[in-house]
């Protein structure tokens, strides 16, 4: 499996089109999600439900990817999103690693993001 591809086609399905139902495709159900200190065992509805909470109040988001890096399972993103919502823009970054087994996501580790792009 090429993971660049998998991932890509996972942003453009789940984030760029805004579709929190796509997420079915890619992640398991439960699948592990580390953020900021904490391990926590999600469920697909739960991952859907996150998802759909980064376009409450219409915001959009758009990912890119500053630098990917894959081996075996593992793929790792330094990541900056733009984010639009209520006419302000606002640019994010982080890191975040995916585990990929079976073609689905069973495995996240997410840096807490930063205020701006990548230098």
């Amino acid at each position: 499996m090429d993971l660049h591809a998998f991932i890509q086609e996972y942003t453009e399905a789940v984030y760029h089109a805004r579709d929190p139902a796509a997420a079915a495709r890619f992640i398991a159900d439960p699948c592990i999600r580390h953020e900021h200190g904490h391990r926590v065992v999600m469920s697909l509805a739960d991952n859907t439900s996150r998802i759909a909470g980064f376009f409450e109040g219409g915001a959009s988001v758009r990912f890119e990817f500053a630098v990917a890096l894959a081996e075996g399972e593992l793929y790792a993103a330094a990541y900056q999103v733009k984010a639009v919502s209520d006419g302000q823009e606002q640019t994010l970054s982080g890191i975040e690693i995916f585990r990929v087994r079976d073609a689905k996501i069973v495995e996240t580790w997410n840096s807490a993001p930063g205020a701006g792009p990548w230098g």
